[in-house]
């Protein structure tokens, strides 16, 4: 037997080929001739049952979406402060509060819908405003809208709790000439009041229409509501034309035959409507006997040539291999020094040579590039190492200052220092992140101690701490800049006592921080290198909270009648310290 088994590479594939390729080809190609048009019946029943749910998704998803929009405009304070108590003392200003909501509609649209342009918003206010995301066929009259049936039962609290089928047209009260789907809901404040109600409605068709544009020849889709009538069609003449479907015994989804035609559907759960997609079954098997007399005619060919092809690729694929191989054993010798001549080869084997040459090219500069970044962490663990030489001579500077003060009596002066020691030395400990909210506390209380001194008692501070969050875990020294713009910006020229609050709170899994005070408010301060300073101070700290909590966090600046309030809010994380007792130093910070 081994006399009738090639030894060399190059017969074992000839011989391979034929074996494996050109005789189960040949064996497979009978029952497979046999079975082709089954198959293929199937597979265009799959294929249709596919697109039609992808046309259903797209519609059903843009309706839920749309949809889900109220809560933005509702939740938005831009969008509920124009609507609530409009700016009506010029028109320039009214000017400015449309911009400000269609600058808000086409957010929505960009981010939500990916500027669709199949949803339109049109919200009413209490005020005899009107406001669009689109431009009206005709001028919007606001006492005709106001008098439309869906628009004046949201009015009164009646919201429509499910799309309408609306025809709109050139005499459309609300400019819109394509038939679309509505919903309406109204807008209400706190004490429940409505203040606006907002329409949003989808151009259905033309959505259909695009999800539909790449429909195969002498197919059509249409859009049936659940008693067959035709809304949409691709065919001739369109919906007008055609004829109403049979959809008695139509389940969620599935093909059938009617007509010389197989019509594939898919339901359309919320509206309770159908998409259906037809195809002329001469037309199918027209391509199924096409398919079969060009397989034949190319497998004919194809064993023809296989056999003289598989020797020359088997004979092309084995002579550069073993170049490579006498290549690839000589590259440990020569340091990577080793490069193949692409124009030696040709077809496949070019592109492997090439990609060899980019493979040793690539390690080469890896290696030098790991190299310079081995010497550049070198000097930057340097550069750290020397930074943190400065903050120790400063706290030992201070420990000096501290001691001779206290050799001379005073004792303001070394509680000063040992506060300015204590948010020093937080500073310098790079290696940590968060710290207990008490620990944070107590840095501000070492801060203000040292403010107290330099205003004279200037200003109190009030601290409102529930037991459970003490532990909790926040960014080490987020606080200490809050209560800085607070003296500094908020306190400034102010003849009455300041007063600074710190309230703490747990929202579910949040941990809520509101930093308030009683003096000038952001609104008051005047636009000089001091505000900026506290505009930087606030970006700093959002950048901190963005890098740390990767987007569940925020950071909010409310003006109040008399000051200013900065909330925080952050995910709710507890650490308990290892031993209770004994005083909080920063030396006990959870890394």
């Amino acid at each position: 037997m081994k006399r009738w088994i090639p030894q060399t590479l190059r017969w074992r594939l000839f011989f391979a080929f034929l074996l494996l390729v050109i005789l189960p080809i040949v064996g497979t190609s009978l029952i497979v001739f046999q079975r082709f048009e089954t198959v293929l019946r199937d597979q265009v029943s799959t294929q249709n049952l596919r697109q039609m749910a992808s046309v259903t998704e797209s519609l059903e998803g843009l309706l839920n979406v749309a949809k889900k929009t109220f809560t933005l405009l509702e939740q938005d304070s831009t969008v509920s402060s124009i609507l609530k108590q409009p700016d009506v003392s010029s028109s320039y200003a009214s000017l400015l509060e449309t911009k400000k909501m269609d600058e808000k509609f086409s957010s929505i649209n960009n981010s939500v819908f990916i500027a669709s342009s199949f949803v339109y918003y049109t919200v009413l206010d209490q005020y005899g405003h009107i406001y669009t995301s689109y431009g009206p066929s005709r001028e919007l009259d606001y006492a005709d809208l106001r008098k439309d049936k869906p628009m004046l039962d949201a009015f009164v609290g009646s919201d429509t709790p499910d799309w309408r089928l609306e025809k709109g047209g050139v005499n459309s009260v609300y400019g819109i000439a394509a038939p679309h789907l509505a919903l309406y809901k109204s807008l209400r404040d706190s004490s429940n009041r409505i203040y606006a109600i907002v329409r949003i409605g989808v151009d259905y068709s033309s959505l259909f229409r695009s999800a539909a544009t790449n429909a195969e020849p002498e197919s059509r889709y249409e859009l049936a509501d659940g008693s067959g009538n035709v809304l949409v069609s691709t065919a001739k003449g369109g919906a007008s034309q055609a004829q109403p479907l049979d959809t008695s015994v139509w389940e969620t989804s599935g093909t059938s035959q009617q007509d010389h035609l197989m019509v594939s559907y898919a339901a359309v759960p919320s509206l309770g409507w159908f998409v259906v997609k037809s195809i002329p079954t001469k037309t199918l098997f027209a391509e199924v006997n096409r398919i079969k007399q060009t397989l034949l005619f190319a497998m004919v060919a194809i064993m023809a040539l296989f056999v003289l092809m598989t020797f020359l690729i088997s004979n092309t694929i084995t002579r550069p291999l073993r170049l490579l191989r006498k290549k690839m054993s000589h590259m440990t010798d020569l340091n990577l020094k080793v490069q193949l001549a692409p124009d030696k080869f040709r077809g496949e084997m070019e592109v492997f040579v090439k990609g060899f040459n980019r493979m040793v090219t690539d390690m080469e500069e890896l290696i030098a590039r790991l190299k310079v970044e081995e010497r550049q962490k070198e000097s930057m663990r340097f550069q750290a190492l020397l930074s943190q030489m400065n903050p120790h001579f400063l706290l030992n500077t201070l420990n000096t200052v501290k001691w001779l003060a206290l050799g001379l009596g005073d004792r303001q002066i070394p509680a000063a220092c040992e506060s300015l020691g204590k948010l020093v030395e937080a500073g310098i400990r790079l290696d940590v992140d968060l710290i207990h909210l008490e620990q944070e506390l107590q840095l501000v209380e070492h801060y203000l101690f040292i403010q107290q001194l330099k205003y004279d008692q200037a200003f109190r501070y009030e601290v409102d701490l529930p037991e459970p969050l003490r532990y909790s875990l926040v960014p080490k020294l987020s606080l200490q800049p809050l209560v800085e713009n607070s003296i500094y910006h908020g306190f400034s020229g102010l003849d009455i006592q300041g007063c600074i609050t710190i309230r703490v709170s747990q929202i579910g899994q949040q941990i809520r921080i509101m930093v308030e005070d009683n003096g000038r408010g952001p609104s008051s301060q005047p636009s000089d290198e001091g505000h900026k300073g506290q505009g930087i101070a606030l970006q700093n700290l959002r950048e901190r909270l963005a890098l740390l909590f990767r987007g569940m966090s925020s950071l909010e600046l409310e003006p109040l009648p008399q000051g200013t309030r900065v909330t925080i809010t952050i995910p709710l994380l507890i650490s308990n310290p290892y031993s209770n007792g004994g005083d909080l130093n920063v030396d006990g910070v959870v890394g």
